[in-house]
């Protein structure tokens, strides 16, 4: 698990911001007749094929009109996007379902009835997610008889776009703050920004009321984490109040700016040291061939290059021949 998927597997190991995650993101109907009250951790882990743990994952459940619903969190953020996902999907439920009829302290042992499970994958890549969401969308049915249609899976998974809102099922205002799972996106997407001090002091207004209080000490635990991470440095990690934030997360930026101008500046001498080498080499060669030393052809293939490209260096340091 990567260290920005811990910052988000502690948030979401409150029920107030799972709650708030399925109020303000999950598009479906039924969400209307969830029992928030009854929300519960489960702890489960599962052996994978490789042999780890999938430490990554967050399982909750809750009562449905007196039914049980199992939330399957996907906490597993990638710079790339994962065209298997659905079939990752279809294997997580399973080992859920294994899980839930081997374990005698639960009722679906005994009746072998499984409950509904609501798989929902957190993406906060930069690139568009164009991943099918059903694993029935995968195989190729097109050569299959009608008698066999029946054994095509049928699974799907609910989508959550941190980055971009668009993309998202479920149209979230974004602007305000009421959501503390929308703070901690917004967050995210103004962090490299100017309207990160003032998204900061939003929130200073936002966790004034007692009520909030335990929301902020989870919410600063999450700001503290991702800020620590994302500038590899452990001091984050003893911030107590915004204001240390905005302070030390711009020092660390202005650091970051300069860091890359002096990395840009000693790269550019770089690329003018190797240049210079080149025309230096052509120099040579050039020389050679005035002299009857070399031949075009002789020369080019020294180098390694097409007589048509030495001609064009030749062109470009102003020798001519």
């Amino acid at each position: 698990m990567g260290k920005h998927d811990i910052a988000h597997k502690e948030f979401y190991s409150d029920p107030e911001n799972v709650k708030d995650l399925i109020q303000g993101f999950v598009a479906l109907d039924c969400v209307a007749d969830f029992d928030f009250s009854t929300l519960e951790r489960d702890n489960a882990s599962f052996v994978v094929k490789e042999d780890t743990e999938r430490h990554d994952d967050i399982i909750w459940r809750l009562k449905w009109r007196g039914s049980w619903v199992y939330l399957y969190l996907i906490i597993e953020f990638q710079s790339d996007v994962d065209e298997t996902m659905p079939v990752r999907i279809m294997s997580y439920v399973s080992l859920l379902y294994l899980y839930l009829l081997g374990n005698k302290n639960l009722e679906y042992g005994k009746t072998k009835k499984l409950p509904i499970v609501l798989p929902i994958v957190l993406y906060n890549g930069k690139d568009n997610w164009n991943v099918t969401k059903n694993i029935q969308d995968m195989i190729d049915d097109s050569v299959i008889s009608e008698q066999l249609q029946k054994f095509v899976p049928k699974l799907s998974y609910y989508f959550i776009d941190e980055v971009h809102p668009e993309a998202n099922e479920k149209d979230t205002v974004f602007d305000g703050l009421a959501n503390a799972v929308v703070a901690t996106m917004k967050l995210q997407r103004t962090l490299d920004t100017e309207d990160f001090s003032l998204f900061i002091n939003q929130l200073k207004e936002r966790f004034v009321d007692d009520k909030q209080k335990q929301r902020f000490i989870t919410f600063m635990c999450f700001l503290r984490r991702l800020l620590a991470n994302k500038f590899d440095c452990d001091e984050f990690k003893n911030v107590q109040n915004l204001d240390e934030v905005i302070k030390m997360t711009y020092t660390f930026i202005d650091y970051e700016k300069e860091k890359a101008e002096k990395e840009g500046r000693k790269e550019g001498r770089k690329e003018g040291r190797k240049e210079g080498r080149k025309e230096g080499e052509f120099n040579t060669v050039y020389n050679f061939i005035k002299k009857g030393r070399l031949t075009l052809e002789e020369a080019a293939s020294d180098i390694g290059i097409s007589v048509e490209q030495l001609l064009d260096n030749f062109k470009k340091y102003n020798l001519v021949l």
